[in-house]
């Protein structure tokens, strides 16, 4: 049965559970947007969003995200398939919570953590404070940088392969710009020379470029051509009946009569093929080679024949004038042509 105040107590019961169900909508709506502002609108959201557009080959958007300007060199590591590259070796990417920097309220710092090919790394970003999205909502913008460089240097060749990219080189070197964090990696190969890959990671900006300075080899190809020049060279020596063979390190000298029928040279020990890069050239170390000489000597007095067999050691060089592809080698004993 209604008493005459039921309804105006339902109708008060109702209005405050309304109320009630408005202020939990508030307090939920007003702890979203905090939630929001310390998670998608924070610092270290913006330097995650700038990573992934690291990850995906994006280089004009995190350029733009960054507002990095870009040092002079070649930018193939800076977009595309290079630029996923140089993020391939880079994982359990994370972020610290912002700090304050002192001094300046509106800047906050950011460091992130994450592995470079394994190797537990770190970087930190700086962000400045940009006012309100929506009214609600922090701004936060990278503070203005230049973005770092790595400097490759190798000798011998006029190109080297960056993270499977072959970029030209100016004599022997060539700079480009990256961002950070970035894994490179260098190294080249040809017929004639190599240079194992040589890795450098990148964790902030600096004033100077890192450098990457590839040690180059000679290739068993290339010494194994030399060496055959040098065989051919000597060979050519030996097949002379002479004494002293022309343009050759081989020479006897005797004051009997020989006939130069009987002189037969021979190639006892070849030398050992030894190069060094040096003052900027190929070099041949001094070369030593063994000869075995057999003749017949006639005694100028008596007129009585002997057979002999002589063995000596004799010292000679080369020059070489070496490309990626091929050598010339150029024995220096008397004006002889570059043995082929």
């Amino acid at each position: 049965m209604k008493t005459p105040n039921s309804t105006p107590i339902a109708a008060t019961r109702l209005a405050l559970r309304w109320a009630l169900a408005a202020v939990a909508v508030l307090v939920l709506a007003v702890a979203g947007v905090i939630i929001a502002n310390r998670t998608l609108f924070s610092p270290a959201h913006e330097v995650k969003v700038l990573q992934r557009y690291l990850a995906d080959g994006q280089g004009a958007k995190a350029l733009g995200l960054m507002q990095a300007s870009v040092p002079k060199g070649d930018a193939v590591a800076l977009d595309g398939e290079v630029l996923k590259r140089t993020q391939a070796g880079i994982t359990d990417f994370s972020t610290d919570k912002p700090q304050p920097v002192d001094g300046d309220s509106e800047l906050r710092t950011v460091t992130a953590h994450y592995k470079a090919t394994g190797v537990d790394q770190q970087s930190t970003y700086t962000l400045r404070h940009a006012g309100k999205s929506w009214f609600f909502f922090d701004k936060w913008e990278f503070e203005p940088s230049t973005l770092p460089s790595v400097k490759i240097k190798a000798n011998t060749v006029n190109e080297v392969a960056v993270n499977e990219q072959k970029i030209p080189l100016e004599a022997g070197v060539s700079t480009l710009p990256v961002f950070y964090p970035s894994v490179l990696d260098a190294s080249f190969s040809t017929k004639n020379f190599s240079a194992d890959t040589r890795g450098v990671v990148v964790t902030q900006p600096a004033k100077e470029p890192v450098e990457i300075a590839l040690k180059t080899q000679p290739t068993k190809a290339f010494v194994s051509a030399i060496n055959s020049k040098v065989k051919k060279y000597l060979d050519g020596c030996a097949s002379q009946q002479v004494l002293m063979p022309s343009g050759c390190p081989f020479a006897y000298n005797t004051s009997a009569r020989v006939d130069s029928s009987t002189i037969k040279w021979d190639i006892a020990k070849y030398p050992k093929i030894d190069v060094s890069y040096y003052n900027g050239a190929w070099v041949l170390s001094p070369l030593t080679t063994t000869a075995n000489l057999t003749l017949t000597e006639q005694d100028l007095r008596t007129g009585v024949k002997e057979k002999k067999t002589i063995k000596d050691t004799y010292s000679f060089t080369a020059e070489l004038t070496t490309s990626t592809t091929e050598v010339s080698v150029v024995p220096v004993a008397g004006g002889e042509q570059p043995a082929q």
